[in-house]
């Protein structure tokens, strides 16, 4: 066994993004039924809360009207719609993101981890073994979303104070302020937003596949395996959300247009299978990083 997996590492430490993609595909074909109800099961909460909340903003739109005053309130000006509306699609979809998809990244993560160590796969086994480490997923996400808060918390406040400054000091008015201080510190702060996530979903993996790393500590472990190869991270997370947001634009459209009763299952089985590619990309990637730090 020990053999194999040496076999498999050595095999993917020189990957690029083209090869994890094909690898990636050539793990999902060798056991398609257990990755399709892995998708079925534990994947689909998610996404059928998304396009919940995606209805009730089509069928409510003073929902996103009552959110804007809000932020009106608190910012002195109304910010964009999109804002709202984001906000929204979280709040639906945080329950499902912290339970069922968490469950499915696990049970992902493990039976990827079983193929490259020879082990059959074994549906209840991968179910009983991803409730066990969902503590841990969840400990390690709790963390991930503290610096992400932690950093929207900061955004947040130069919005707040840095336009009032510059319109008590006669610099430009308010919302010209706000504008400017969201051009300038708005790149930053993708770019930040960029590498939390993605050090986060290499975090995710090593939460399973190492029994004693999660939390803060999994994803200082993170950060120090994908040195060098950050790049890669970044363009399977961007290849990932292009998915995602396909398939919402694809179900924003086809609400508009009138969708019909066949197309909602259809749509939330192209979310779950990116959501399962997508993990298993990231653990594909982990094994690569290892094993190029092993070299």
């Amino acid at each position: 066994m020990a053999r194999r997996t040496a076999q498999v590492l050595d095999s993917i430490h020189l990957m690029n993004t083209t090869q994890i993609f094909k690898e990636s595909i050539r793990v999902i074909l060798l056991h398609p039924t257990q990755f399709h109800s892995i998708s079925i099961f534990l994947f689909s909460p998610l996404p059928i809360s998304l396009f919940i909340s995606h209805l009730l903003i089509h069928h409510f739109p003073n929902i996103p009207s009552s959110t804007i005053s809000l932020t009106h309130n608190l910012f002195g000006f109304p910010l964009p719609k999109l804002f709202s509306k984001t906000m929204i699609h979280i709040i639906i979809c945080f329950p499902s993101s912290i339970t069922f998809s968490l469950l499915g990244r696990a049970a992902i993560v493990q039976a990827v981890s079983d193929i490259y160590n020879g082990i059959n796969l074994d549906g209840r086994r991968l179910f009983m073994r991803s409730g066990l480490t969902w503590i841990k997923l969840l400990y390690t996400t709790f963390w991930e979303y503290l610096i992400v808060f932690g950093l929207l918390g900061v955004f947040a406040l130069n919005l707040v104070i840095m336009p009032k400054m510059f319109h008590a000091f006669g610099i430009c008015s308010e919302i010209l302020g706000f504008w400017g201080v969201l051009g300038v510190l708005g790149i930053p702060f993708c770019v930040a937003f960029a590498h939390v996530m993605v050090v986060g979903n290499l975090a995710r993996v090593l939460s399973v596949l190492e029994g004693n790393c999660y939390g803060f500590e999994s994803l200082l472990k993170a950060k120090s395996l994908m040195e060098g190869r950050r790049q890669i991270a970044l363009v399977m997370a961007l290849l990932s959300n292009i998915g995602f947001r396909l398939v919402e634009s694809l179900f924003e459209f086809r609400m508009c247009k009138g969708i019909n009763l066949w197309e909602g299952p259809l749509l939330v089985s192209m979310y779950s299978s990116v959501l399962v590619f997508d993990t298993v990309m990231n653990v594909v990637f982990c094994y690569a990083c290892k094993s190029f730090n092993d070299q």
